[in-house]
Parts: structure tokens; C-alpha cells; sequence
């Protein structure tokens, strides 16, 4: 390569370079130009890839055993083999990069598929001619161009962060079973399966995932106990990928079990982002051993597609709705008092001043629409994307329980972050513990194991990004939806239109049909002078679900089916205030471990009744200490504690 216009050298910053060989004996030597400021830049990020394997030196320090001419060895890089033969230019940076172990699919395509070498050369040649601007675009996405992507450090961050996700979930997830989905609980599991064999007498398994199928409670609370289990070994590092593995078919497993209560964007989520954490993840004992073969580029280029199917379908839900108050940008004037389980830091931000809101809504359409693509270039552009991702899921969880949401987002984007920039994190004492650099490939046979998962998961979440589900073609809706019990991919958007009233179901005791006392709930709002409450990274699912149904309840009403007549009918099964009421009839003590400790006493003869409200923020100048206010929208009629119907 012939030296840039302007180039400084080491003024510049761009380091020394790769050691200068004299004497490369049996290794090859490669040639650069030792007075351009790109070469050296690139050249030094090569020789931090490959080591040792080639022998490096520069034109103006060539040995005298090279005869190859001046101008030509500046026209190009050049790859000296020991018997003088050599490659130059595009070839040769191919080569580099298959010999030093980086990568070879470039080679194959230079050699083997026409008109790859003839283009590749075209903008090698290009580059040469224009490498001052090249140096500032490189500097730009790359930043430090001499430190390379590497992804060692980030699969470990990755996957422990991934085992402390797992943990929260199955320990959130487990204490609740036996009131969700046990057998004194609100839906029984045993209801589930019968049911579903039901309606299909020749599906099973395949068709509903869960080890329910051979077992009843005992069976229920061993899965999440040796769900808790594994994601510890996923934090602590033994056996990541047999770890990751047993989280992803528990939970599974849990999802499909619990029905109604998993069926959220969140745990869809975290099974696709568990399945790709297990193609990921090494086949060693520890994490951190030095035998740990190099990351898969293939399942980290999914981890970041995955990352963007979330941010820009949560965007695009909200435009394709045509709801008003996204389309003017006023949604979060509603949102922090109606989403679902606010907590007290939402009334600060309810408080801010329209624009500042409106703002806000904004700078998220551009969060969640625009910034992720940047995730697919280089260092810089991406650290960008995963900070403003990272501060609008901070932002979120900060004002509202969305129990591991936001969490698990900001894990999968610390997947796009590589080794370089993570080690910023690190103590500056502690970093020279992390050698940034290239480990060994995988063995054949477990890149073909790892490649054909991919493939796998692309072609079932593929066509979710480009078709509507009734325009998706036979064959492609067939084999979609065949694993769709899998939750192998799956669609994200939550708020698409933004509730502006608020809904609420409240429930009472009374032992004279006269004097009530309120049902308390752990976290959903209830009494008007307490404040909301904070319990993420956990997930309550009955007060999560009660949300729901007040919003069902409140358009029933609307459309005049939910009257005083009909108040104690089953309108839907994803409806669980009737399972909630029959429980409290039977006082079940499963289900009322789901609720709050301090609770009337629930005995045969008293009376229950549910109200429906419509719930608003209080004006503190006009409430005093009340945090809501609220108006009744309807009262079901009084029913018996000991009534069996």
C-alpha cells in the first residue's frame, strides 16, 4: 500500500504496530507499509488475532531475501509464504484471516465463487486509494481499530447475567405454582390436560411440552426447585451449557403448565433468548476455562436480530395501531397511572410538564424504531444502540413492575457490547486478568450442530418479521405453527393501543351482608391512601392478571353484557376473577398465599361480593395523603361463603 496523504504515524496514535521479524524462518511474512497510519492500525488488529502464526515486518524494513519490487509490495499488503511464493491484496487479507484462525468462510468465497475475487479486489483497491477518509470512517465505527472484536468476556457477562435472569424467574415463578396451577389452586394443571386432551385425543406431548403430563404437584415444585438449581450453575459457570439447557426445558415446561399466568411477553421472551443462550454457551465444565472454544458469530448475529425483532415490533405495534395518543405523542400522560402495576416513582414522573413528556415519548419511538438498527455496525454505532436501549429499559423499570422485562432486555443488550468496551467496566487493576484474543474454533461437528440450530430458529422467526399470520403462506404457517407450543420465537409489542382509564376489581368480606372489609392484594392497587408498591424483579401473576380482567370486565359492561344478573357468570377462561372468587368460597389456602398476609376472616356463612371501579390519580392539593380516587362503575350482588354454586 502506498502511504496515505497526511498520515503521522504513531502521533496519530494508532500504536506501534505488530513486532518488526527479520528473520521469520518457517513462518510467513506479512508486508505493510510502515508509514501509513491505517496500515498500521489494521495491521496490529490482525497480529492481535492471529499471534504468532505469521511473522510481520513492514516495506521499509523488509528483508533482503524478498525480491519482490518496491512499488508493488506499496501497492498492496503482501503474504510472503518460506519458498518466496506470495499472495497480495484482498487474497492475502483473506488468507491472514483463515490461516490465523479468524474466520475462513472469506477465503472460500474468494476461490471458489466467481466474481467474489474480482469484486473483492475492486474495493481493496478502492480502499488503497482513499485510506485517509477510510481511517476516520474506521475510527468512527470501530473506535480503537488495533483492539479487536472479540467475544469471550461477553459470553461469560452474557451467560451469567443469563443464569441470574433464570433465577429470578424460577424462584418468582415457583412460590406461586401451587396457588396458580396446583391442585387447590385457581386453574388446576389436571384441568389443563384433561381439557386439552378433550378437544385433541391424539396430541400429547409434542403438542403441549411440559412434564405435567407425568406428574402432579410433587412433580410441579421439583421442576422449578431444579430450575433454581441450574441457573445457579449457569451463574456460579459449571457446565454453562448443559446449565442453560435444563433452564430453557423447566421452564418450558412451567410456561406451557401455567397457562394463562406465563402466556406474557416477557417469558416467551426469555425462552427465546434461553434457547439461543444454549447454542451459545461452551461444552466445558467451568465458563472460564481456557478450552472454551470461541463464540459463535452465527448465534450472536440471532441474539441481536432478537434484540431488534423486540425493540422495533414494540415500536411498530404503536404506529400500526393508529391510536391517537401515540400518534400525538400524549400516551405518557396515561400510562404511568394505567399501566399495570405502577409503583410511587410513576406520580413523579406524571408529574413532569407535558413537553418534557411528550419529549420522552418521542426520544422512545426513536429508542425502539431507529436506534437498534445501528446494533448491525460496528463498535461505536453499536455501543450507542445498547446504551439507549439500556436507558430506556432503566427508565421503564424505574417507574413501573415489570418483573424481569426490562432486566432481561438489558442482558440481551449487553450481548452487542464486545470484549473491549465491557473491560471499561472492569477495575483497571483487574483488567490485565482478561486477555483479549482468539480462541480455538469449535470442532466440526458441533459448529454443524450449532449452524443447523440457528437455521432452525430462523426459519420459524423469520416469517413472523415479514407476514401477517393470515398471510403467511400453508407450508410456512404448517411448519410455524407446528412448534409453536416450543416458544421458540415469537412476537412482541406490548401497549399497541395505551389504556387512558383505569379499571379495577376489588373484592369484599362481610360476616352481616352490611359491613365489608376489602380482600387485600400484595400489589395491585386497592385501598386509596396506599401507596403502589414495588416488587420487580418478581412477577405477582394474579395481580398482573386481575388487570387484564378489569379491562375485559369494563368493556363487557360497556357493551351491556356484564350486568348485575350476569355478574357471577364465566365469561372467558383467560378470565380468572371467577377461579378467584370460588377459591375464596372454598378458602383455599394455596390461593391465599397469593394474596396479602393481613386478610379478613374468610369462614362458611360469610358474604363476598367484587366491585368494578374506574380508578385516577389524586390530586394531592385535594386528597391530602390519598394516592387514588376512585368512582363505582358497577357491584355484583352479595353471594354466600358456604354457596357451592
Amino acid at each position: 500500500m502506498s502511504s496515505c496523504g497526511g498520515c503521522t504515524g504513531c502521533a496519530k496514535g494508532c500504536g506501534s504496530g505488530p513486532p518488526i521479524s527479520q528473520t521469520p524462518g518457517d513462518r510467513p511474512l506479512v508486508v505493510w507499509d510502515g508509514e501509513c497510519t491505517f496500515c498500521r492500525r489494521w495491521a496490529s488488529r490482525w497480529y492481535a488475532l492471529t499471534g504468532d502464526t505469521f511473522a510481520w515486518t513492514t516495506l521499509q524494513k523488509r528483508p533482503g531475501s524478498i525480491s519482490i519490487e518496491r512499488e508493488a509490495l506499496a501497492s498492496a499488503i503482501h503474504l510472503v509464504e518460506p519458498d518466496g511464493t506470495h499472495v497480495r491484496g484482498a487474497e492475502a487479507v483473506c488468507t491472514i484471516l483463515a490461516r490465523g484462525g479468524v474466520r475462513g468462510w472469506p477465503l472460500v468465497l474468494y476461490r471458489h465463487v466467481p466474481g467474489v475475487a474480482r469484486v473483492s479486489e475492486a474495493v481493496y483497491n478502492w480502499v488503497a486509494r482513499h485510506r485517509g477518509g477510510c481511517d476516520r470512517a474506521s475510527r468512527a465505527l470501530l473506535g480503537k481499530v488495533e483492539i479487536p472484536d472479540t467475544w469471550q468476556l461477553t459470553r461469560r457477562v452474557f451467560l451469567r447475567c443469563m443464569g441470574l435472569i433464570w433465577l429470578i424467574a424460577f424462584l418468582s415463578l415457583g412460590h406461586q405454582l401451587d396457588g396458580l396451577i396446583g391442585a387447590d389452586g385457581l386453574q388446576p394443571i389436571t384441568g389443563l390436560i384433561e381439557t386439552f386432551t378433550a378437544r385433541a385425543p391424539d396430541m400429547g406431548f409434542m403438542n403441549l411440552p411440559t412434564l405435567q403430563w407425568f406428574g402432579g404437584d410433587g412433580l410441579l415444585q421439583a421442576t422449578w426447585i431444579i430450575g433454581v438449581v441450574a441457573a445457579l450453575s449457569m451463574v456460579v459457570g459449571l457446565v454453562p451449557l448443559l446449565s442453560a439447557a435444563l433452564c430453557w426445558a423447566l421452564y418450558l415446561s412451567l410456561v406451557n403448565a401455567a397457562g394463562v399466568f406465563t402466556g406474557y411477553p416477557w417469558d416467551m421472551l426469555l425462552l427465546e433468548a434461553g434457547l439461543l443462550a444454549v447454542c451459545f454457551s461452551p461444552g466445558v465444565v467451568w465458563l472460564h476455562s481456557p478450552r472454551a472454544s470461541r463464540p459463535s458469530a452465527f448465534i450472536r448475529l440471532l441474539l441481536t436480530l432478537l434484540l431488534i425483532k423486540l425493540m422495533v415490533l414494540s415500536g411498530l405495534v404503536k404506529l400500526s395501531s393508529q391510536d391517537p395518543v401515540w400518534a400525538d405523542c400524549t400516551a405518557l400522560s396515561y400510562h404511568y397511572w394505567t399501566q399495570p402495576l405502577p409503583w410511587w416513582p410513576a406520580w413523579w414522573a406524571m408529574a413532569l410538564p407535558e413537553w418534557v413528556l411528550k419529549l420522552a415519548c418521542e426520544a422512545m419511538f426513536v429508542a425502539e424504531l431507529w436506534l437498534p438498527w445501528l446494533l448491525l455496525l460496528g463498535r461505536i454505532p453499536r455501543l450507542i444502540a445498547a446504551c439507549s436501549i439500556i436507558a430506556l429499559q432503566l427508565g421503564i423499570a424505574a417507574t413501573g413492575n415489570y418483573g424481569f422485562f426490562n432486566w432481561l432486555t438489558i442482558v440481551l443488550a449487553l450481548a452487542a457490547i464486545d470484549d473491549a468496551m465491557l473491560l471499561l467496566l472492569w477495575p483497571r487493576a483487574a483488567r490485565h486478568l482478561f486477555k483479549v484474543g482468539v480462541t480455538s474454533r469449535p470442532r466440526w461437528w458441533r459448529r454443524c450442530l450449532v449452524l443447523a440450530a440457528g437455521i432452525f430458529i430462523c426459519s420459524i422467526s423469520l416469517p413472523r418479521w415479514y407476514w401477517h399470520a393470515s398471510a403467511m403462506p400453508n407450508l410456512v404457517a404448517q411448519w410455524s405453527g407446528m412448534w409453536w407450543p416450543w416458544h421458540v420465537a415469537s412476537n412482541y409489542g406490548l401497549f399497541a393501543t395505551m389504556t387512558t382509564t383505569r379499571p379495577e376489581v376489588t373484592l369484599e368480606v362481610s360476616t352481616d351482608n352490611e359491613h365489608w372489609t376489602p380482600v387485600r392484594f400484595r400489589y395491585k392497587p386497592g385501598p386509596l391512601d396506599e401507596a403502589p408498591r414495588f416488587c420487580q424483579p418478581g412477577m405477582p401473576r394474579l395481580d398482573w392478571q386481575l388487570w387484564f380482567d378489569a379491562l375485559a370486565y369494563e368493556r363487557l359492561h360497556d357493551a351491556g353484557v356484564l350486568t348485575a344478573s350476569t355478574a357471577w357468570q364465566r365469561f372467558r377462561t383467560n378470565i380468572v376473577l371467577p377461579d378467584l372468587t370460588e377459591a375464596l368460597i372454598r378458602r383455599s389456602a394455596s390461593v391465599g398465599s397469593l394474596l396479602a398476609p393481613d386478610q379478613p376472616h374468610l369462614t362458611a356463612g360469610n358474604w363476598l361480593r367484587w366491585s368494578l371501579w374506574q380508578y385516577a390519580p389524586a390530586d394531592s392539593a385535594d386528597t391530602g395523603d390519598q394516592w387514588w380516587t376512585r368512582r363505582l362503575i358497577m357491584q355484583s350482588p352479595p353471594i354466600r361463603m358456604d354457596a357451592t354454586d
